[in-house]
């Protein structure tokens, strides 16, 4: 079993953290492979950022989705998972849909990072039919700063607290380049807490179930200003 992680921002080192994460989660017949964007944000954060991400996930889809069997997008605003899941003849993977999932249908609440980002989770938590019941926002002043996940624990397991205080029975903790977070302050929080890391197991299972995909919309005209791949892939259909 092949999986791609799609990093859409142009951060190779989110890529390379989630991808030690992911094989550190994955079966040992998984493996696994991570790209990063060309262009855009190196992380994003606001609204005009994650359109020009989404881009960037489809460009990077269509050059290298044909030698995987699933696709995880390693951004937590599941940046053009409903175009790529229409596009890609693969099982397509949000890390936040996932961690949502794995938190399960009780009372939620969620942990992000950097308030301007709120909108845009807010809606994407939304569009899952999914309302926290509070929401804790961790600041940071420099992109070096989130990447630094580890030096956050701490922070982020008050949150944790406060969330419980708040009526939640579940966290999501939700980022890419934290990923892994939730499992090593599993032990130590009030509440069971989960993050992107849980679109590996999530994404293997879909691959094993081998379901039905959505049926592929056609377009009915052509694109043009696209790199060869992506133009075809929208106009043609994915090639296996």
């Amino acid at each position: 079993m092949h999986i791609l992680i799609i990093n859409p921002n142009t951060s190779e080192q989110v890529t390379q953290a989630f991808v030690v994460e992911a094989r550190r989660v994955a079966p040992e017949a998984v493996h696994i492979s991570g790209v990063t964007g060309a262009f855009g944000a190196r992380i994003v954060t606001t609204e005009a950022e994650n359109l020009v991400a989404a881009h960037a996930a489809l460009e990077l889809a269509a050059e290298h989705y044909a030698d995987f069997d699933g696709v995880i997008l390693a951004i937590s605003f599941d940046t053009g998972l409903r175009a790529l899941s229409e596009l890609l003849p693969v099982p397509v993977v949000g890390i936040t849909e996932a961690a949502l999932a794995k938190a399960g249908l009780g009372q939620v609440g969620a942990v992000i990072f950097g308030a301007s980002s709120l909108p845009l989770y807010q809606r994407l938590l939304a569009g899952y039919g999914r309302k926290p019941v509070a929401w804790e926002v961790i600041d940071f002043s420099s992109p070096a700063e989130y990447l630094n996940s580890a030096a956050r624990d701490d922070v982020v397991l008050s949150a944790i607290g406060r969330l419980a205080d708040a009526g939640a029975t579940s966290a999501v903790i939700l980022g890419a380049a934290i990923v892994g977070m939730a499992d090593r302050l599993a032990p130590r929080a009030a509440i069971p807490v989960s993050d992107g890391a849980a679109a590996v197991d999530l994404c293997c299972a879909r691959i094993a179930e081998c379901a039905p995909l959505p049926p592929r919309p056609v377009p009915i005209a052509e694109c043009f200003g696209l790199s060869p791949a992506l133009a075809a892939l929208i106009s043609d259909g994915p090639k296996r």
